[in-house]
C-alpha cells in the first residue's frame, strides 16, 4: 500500500489500540474522509503502525512538486517532477508558483 502525503486515504476498521496509535502520531483523521497524513504526522512511527495492523509493506508514494499526482516508478529516484509536467511549456513557471506559494506558509 502506498500512502500520498496530504491526501485523504481510508483504512479497514483497525480497532482502538491502533486508531490510537495512530492518533499519537498525529495522523488527522475525520469520519467523512478517513485519514491523512499532515506536517505534523510522525510519518515512521504511523507507517509502522498501519503496516502492522494491515500485515504488508505500506510506504509513502512519491508525488509531483507541481501538480500533486504520483510519480511513475519508471522515474529515477530524486525526480520531483512527473512527465506530463516536464512536458509542460509552462513547468518552470508553474514550479516558481508552487515554491513561492509554500514559502508564504513558512
Amino acid at each position: 500500500m502506498k500512502i500520498v502525503p496530504y491526501k485523504w486515504f481510508r483504512l479497514p476498521q483497525l480497532g482502538r489500540e491502533t486508531f490510537s496509535d495512530l492518533m499519537k502520531a498525529k495522523v488527522k483523521y475525520e469520519t467523512k474522509f478517513g485519514f491523512q497524513f499532515t506536517s505534523q504526522t510522525n510519518v515512521p512511527r504511523a507507517l509502522a503502525v498501519i503496516s502492522a495492523s494491515l500485515d504488508e509493506d505500506v510506504e509513502l508514494a512519491r508525488t509531483c512538486f507541481i501538480c500533486d499526482n504520483i510519480l511513475g516508478e519508471d522515474l529515477e529516484q530524486d525526480a520531483v517532477i512527473c512527465l506530463d509536467c516536464l512536458k509542460n511549456e509552462d513547468a518552470f513557471d508553474l514550479y516558481k508558483m508552487k515554491f513561492a506559494k509554500l514559502m508564504e506558509t513558512v
